[in-house]
């Protein structure tokens, strides 16, 4: 099976990487997998570690440009790419890698580096079971989203496992330093509040509530012990919903209403110990909860190339690829003046790209054919999917939201792309 897109240069780039392995993609898992690509002078490498000249079950990754190069990861048990050539918050390219030390461990690295002509190691974050960059508003603002699981494992005998929605945390890089910017995201954390709400009957709460807090009592039997565990768990991702997007009056008061009476305020002091011994150790400064200006106006959507004066096309832009004519016809064309449009100086290209197998009705069939639209946001991720034929694919459209890219890019700044690919299925 293979991903047809429209760009005849993307099939390389899939090929590459290994379109077909179980999601969430990972460039390099356990030596399985590569990646290979230049962007803005420098050339990224992800692969298996190679002892003897043979590939062992670690994976390595390196960056090399023409005066220098570095070893990034000289061994883990994966490596992956969230960001190539997007920009987090200083105006310039990076690339972020996701480390994975060991197999069975869930915690993970996130090491940032600037790209140019002199790349150098700008962050790494370290503890965390989750990152993604992505404009997740789609307005222009790129953060990192990921978790303070390093601050809240072990909390009060919880471990991670225990949790089902650590308390999230946005960032984006600043000077000096690293920002959070949680309070911006307010809405994010009423929708997390909301689930978790749906999730507790009035009879568990008020049988915690009955509890000692610390759920030390030896009383207790195991069915009801895990009951509560459960039920603690989930209170207190509520209150760190509302304390992590910068509303603490709103956790104080969550917690005051829903923890033992006797305990509250020792839980009140082991929150905001457990808070400024993970993630918060890195951050620099914490951004005001009012939206920047602007905050709700979506970035352009570029949905062309423009003209390579060594093409032959007249000067004209290409939807989706320049030059390519494949084997139906010339490519299609649009008139920026016309339309009001916008082109893009490079295309997106793809990093990791998967789709479930087929069902057994598709594997009837030797060959099968999809197209889906989709819009690329300047972090490199797909914001939107869209069937164009057939009508529907919930799995199709699912993985795509797990698709990640090095963005389009106009005069030398990432940009949102909208592109049609073809999904061929082969036998």
């Amino acid at each position: 099976m293979s991903l047809i897109p429209e760009c005849a240069a993307l099939v390389i780039c899939i090929a590459s990487v290994g379109a077909w392995a179980q999601s969430p993609q990972v460039v390099c898992n356990q030596g399985v997998g590569h990646f290979d690509s230049t962007a803005a002078g420098v050339t990224v490498h992800i692969g298996a570690v190679k002892s003897d000249g043979f590939a062992t079950r670690a994976c390595e990754a390196s960056l090399r440009w023409s005066s220098g190069q570095a070893v990034v990861v000289p061994t883990a048990a994966q490596v992956d790419i969230d960001v190539l050539g997007a920009d987090l918050g200083l105006g310039i390219p990076v690339i972020a890698f996701i480390i994975r030390p060991t197999q069975d461990d869930w915690p993970q690295i996130y090491e940032i580096w600037t790209m140019g002509r002199n790349p150098r190691k700008l962050l790494t974050l370290m503890g965390e079971d989750t990152y993604r960059a992505v404009d997740a508003e789609f307005n222009g603002q790129v953060a990192i989203w990921t978790t303070d699981a390093s601050g809240i494992d072990g909390f009060d005998g919880l471990g991670h496992a225990d949790f089902t929605s650590p308390p999230m945390v946005v960032l984006r890089l600043g000077r000096p330093g690293l920002v959070d910017v949680s309070p911006w995201y307010r809405a994010a954390y009423d929708r997390q509040i909301a689930a978790l709400r749906q999730g507790l009957t009035a009879q568990e709460l008020q049988y915690f509530k009955n509890s000692d807090g610390r759920l030390n009592d030896v009383s207790v039997k195991a069915a009801e012990g895990v009951a509560l565990r459960k039920t603690k768990a989930m209170v207190l991702e509520i209150v760190w919903a509302y304390l992590y997007s910068g509303r603490p009056e709103h956790a104080w008061t969550e917690l005051n209403k829903v923890w033992p009476a006797g305990d509250v305020a020792r839980a009140r002091n082991a929150i905001w110990e457990a808070r400024s011994r993970g993630i918060m150790t890195k951050v620099a400064k914490v951004a005001a909860p009012p939206q920047p200006p602007k905050w709700a106006e979506q970035p352009p959507v570029f949905e062309f190339v423009k003209a390579d004066p060594q093409q032959q096309n007249g000067g004209r832009m290409v939807y989706g690829a320049l030059g390519v004519s494949g084997t139906e016809g010339p490519v299609f064309v649009k008139d920026e003046n016309q339309t009001g449009l916008y082109a893009a100086d490079k295309e997106p290209k793809p990093i990791s790209l998967w789709r479930p197998p087929p069902s057994a009705a598709e594997q009837n069939f030797e060959h099968t054919q999809e197209t889906v639209l989709i819009t690329i946001d300047e972090a490199g991720k797909v914001v939107r999917a869209s069937m164009v034929a057939p009508p529907s694919d919930p799995e199709l459209l699912q993985a795509a939201k797990e698709w990640k890219f090095i963005p389009a890019s106009s005069e030398g700044k990432p940009v949102a792309y909208r592109l049609k690919m073809d999904v061929e299925l082969v036998r």
